[in-house]
């Protein structure tokens, strides 16, 4: 991958490494506490949405994030994705950044923070805290890919679901999404932000990933994982978001005692993005918490 070719996503320009012969983009800012930032599943998803938590954080953090494959400015392959994929790259990732002396907070999106809490259940010792924004994994998203689901990414992987996918990564398709699940107030949906997207879902190899979420074989479950967790783990939901609506926040509160619920209000789906400032004056104070489980 040239420089030339590399998407804007962040301040600064990532450094790569290779996981499976292909290549995963990685951006570093900051000192102290290792924190990852893992973003969300859809067809423009990438680092982008987590800038203001990376530029922000780094104030007092080591702030670590990644491209997930298939997205962003990692390597994009043909590959026929699954969410065990993504659990394995974020344990990589986990095990690159975290040490058993020193173990790194995970903040994950939607169907990121599904991987990211079946990742964290594998190492546990490698990680301190848990923050979820408006998971899945339990009570949606979390059916296993069956032959239906099999049957529709083979459509999808046609000539006519590549037609399908360009008509819903246009720019106006990236405005309806964003406007009605994404952010709570369209004036967020800047030009700004639909051209990041739209970039990024039009890069060589973008149709791969995002047809496997839309057929359902990204599906993760997290439910006994999620039970049997004791990192300290708090969850952050938008009192407004749709697609992943605050009602689901009960799915995971009665499966685990002890965790933490924050609800921020005029936010949708992407909340660290909507109201960075009201996202990191919760999250600080928890992630420089004690440690202790």
């Amino acid at each position: 991958m040239t420089y030339k070719s590399l998407l804007p996503l962040l301040p600064i320009q990532p450094t790569f490494f290779t996981w499976r012969d292909e290549e995963v983009a990685m951006y570093q800012t900051g000192t102290g506490q290792p924190v990852l930032l893992i973003h969300s599943i859809n067809a423009a998803a990438s680092v982008f949405e987590m800038r203001e938590p990376f530029q922000r954080l780094s104030q007092h953090f080591q702030v670590h994030a990644c491209d997930l494959l298939g997205y962003g400015n990692s390597s994009r392959p043909q590959w026929r994705y699954r969410a065990a994929i993504y659990v394995d790259l974020i344990q990589a990732l986990i095990e690159r950044i975290g040490t058993p002396t020193a173990p790194v907070a995970v903040i994950a999106s939607s169907l990121g923070a599904a991987y990211a809490v079946v990742a964290a259940a594998h190492r546990p010792e490698l990680v301190s805290r848990l923050v979820l924004i408006c998971p899945t994994g339990i009570g949606q998203l979390d059916r296993s890919p069956g032959i239906g689901a099999y049957t529709i990414y083979q459509y999808l992987r046609s000539p006519i679901g590549r037609i399908l996918y360009r008509l819903l990564t246009t720019r106006t398709s990236i405005r309806l999404f964003l406007t009605r699940q994404a952010y709570a107030n369209p004036a967020n949906v800047t030009r700004e932000r639909i051209e990041a997207y739209y970039r990024t879902c039009r890069q060589p190899g973008a149709y791969y990933a995002p047809i496997c979420f839309l057929s359902g074989l990204l599906n993760c479950n997290i439910a006994q994982a999620f039970a049997r967790l004791t990192i300290p783990t708090l969850l952050v939901w938008g009192s407004d978001a749709t697609i992943s609506p605050l009602r689901l926040v009960s799915n995971f509160v009665r499966s685990r005692t002890g965790v933490k619920v924050v609800t921020i209000a005029q936010a949708s789906l992407l909340v660290q993005d909507e109201q960075p400032e009201a996202f990191i004056a919760q999250v600080t104070p928890f992630l420089v918490g004690n440690t202790s489980r």
